[in-house]
């Protein structure tokens, strides 16, 4: 991961965990392994004790305020702890990517 989207990572953790401090916040994706393009998406994984609509509606706000911010799209994906542990989206490719090759803040 390189320094602007380091930078742009722990932007977007601090801004999280003041609404939601027992948040887990992982990155992942193409910017994580460093083989990213221009035109890339800084992927993050949220994982919330709730994921009501109010909830992933801040998320999102907040993902797209940093990203503005700092000229970068930021596509969330937002769990709740069950789901990422233990439902069927623990089992998917995905979370085992997350798990395997993520950055956590």
């Amino acid at each position: 991961m390189n320094q602007k989207d380091r930078y742009i990572f722990k932007e977007f953790s601090e801004q999280i965990h003041k609404h939601f401090p027992k948040a887990r916040i992982i990155a992942f994706g193409s910017r994580v392994r460093g083989n990213e393009t221009w035109e890339s998406d800084l992927d993050i994984c949220v994982v919330s004790e709730y994921t009501e609509p109010e909830i992933s509606d801040k998320i999102r706000h907040i993902a797209w305020e940093v990203g503005f911010e700092n000229d970068r799209i930021i596509s969330t994906i937002i769990l709740n702890t069950y789901q990422f542990e233990h439902g069927p989206m623990s089992e998917s490719t995905l979370v085992r990517n997350i798990n395997q090759y993520g950055i956590a803040a």
